[in-house]
């Protein structure tokens, strides 16, 4: 069995645990690659503030950026906001691997093993 991710989401756990050893792979692989890191958005939200780019929000990324943010008092907030909008856009990722693995559109591959000759 593998391990899920580390910042699986509590939904996508239970569904996880029934998956078979090369569905879970393949979630597993596909999550990875495609989450958004809490801390990393952050420091997009406090430095250069486009991060809602990165989860997806662009009509909310283009008015936040057309108002200055708000006149600044929407930038600090964001700040706030940001984790929890992390936590569904990935949320979101998880449901959509689980959603492409029921389909038969997300095949993981098992890790090669190489036989040595004798």
């Amino acid at each position: 069995m593998t391990l899920p991710p580390n910042d699986l989401p509590s939904v996508a756990s239970t569904a996880y645990a029934g998956l078979t050893e090369e569905q879970q792979i393949a979630f597993s692989s596909y999550y990875t690659r495609n989450k958004r890191s809490t801390g990393l958005m952050l420091i997009l939200a406090i430095f250069l503030p486009v991060q809602l780019f990165f989860l997806g929000r662009s009509g909310l990324g283009i008015l936040f950026l057309l108002t200055g943010g708000g006149f600044g008092v929407w930038y600090v907030i964001e700040w706030f906001l940001t984790p929890k909008r992390v936590r569904d856009y990935n949320a979101r990722i998880a449901s959509d691997a689980l959603s492409l693995i029921g389909a038969g559109k997300l095949k993981g591959k098992p890790a090669r093993v190489v036989e040595e000759e004798e």
